[in-house]
């Protein structure tokens, strides 16, 4: 049976685990969100939620305890000045943890950490606004109005349509022409109907 066990070693020994996650916590309080591996994530999140608890205390012997993990004095005066009193009345879950996949390489799965934002500062609802309903008269301009729309629809392609085929009756007569033409200059006959030139029989001169 697994009673007892450590989970999360981090592939390190004891100092070394507890100074990196250490560093983690510096560079969450300092940054609100950080990058790193699921497994360092869920780790730093039952490490984070202690310290930032001792936070909302602000009296000598909570900082005392805070100044026993945190070394930096950004990350310390930003635990009690800012997370203490934006997380006044919440008792515990500080942080999240998302989940982005698995990284290029060794297909490590990463994840997300981040503190939660100030719930004065989160935005509001968005309200959708109800139409009312149309009345008789409205639907029936609506139908009209639609009915237009699509009559001036098949009329544009009906007007290019049109468009389009005498541009390409006049580039074969223009074709036609300069067949012609050219077979005069040769001294050719040709037939108007096809703008081809007619074959002459041998023997005749």
């Amino acid at each position: 049976m697994r009673h007892q066990k450590l989970r999360g070693k981090l592939g390190a020994n004891p100092s070394h685990r507890k100074a990196k996650l250490r560093n983690l916590l510096t560079a969450l309080l300092k940054h609100e969100r950080i990058q790193t591996t699921q497994t360092k994530a869920k780790q730093l999140k039952r490490f984070a939620d202690p310290i930032i608890s001792l936070g909302k205390r602000a009296d000598l012997h909570a900082k005392r305890l805070v100044r026993q993990t945190v070394f930096e004095r950004d990350a310390f005066q930003k635990l009690f000045e800012v997370y203490g009193p934006r997380f006044k009345n919440r008792n515990g879950g500080f942080t999240r943890i998302y989940h982005l996949g698995n990284r290029k390489g060794d297909g490590a799965a990463l994840s997300l950490i981040e503190i939660l934002p100030d719930p004065s500062k989160e935005k509001e609802p968005r309200i959708i606004k109800t139409r009312k309903p149309k009345t008789e008269e409205e639907q029936l301009e609506a139908e009209k109005k639609a009915k237009s729309k699509k009559e001036a629809k098949k009329e544009d392609k009906h007007n290019q349509k049109s468009e389009v085929r005498a541009k390409q009756e006049s580039r074969k007569a223009r074709q036609a022409e300069d067949v012609i033409h050219s077979h005069k200059s040769q001294g050719r006959k040709t037939d108007l109907g096809t703008g081809r030139s007619k074959g002459t029989k041998k023997g005749l001169s």
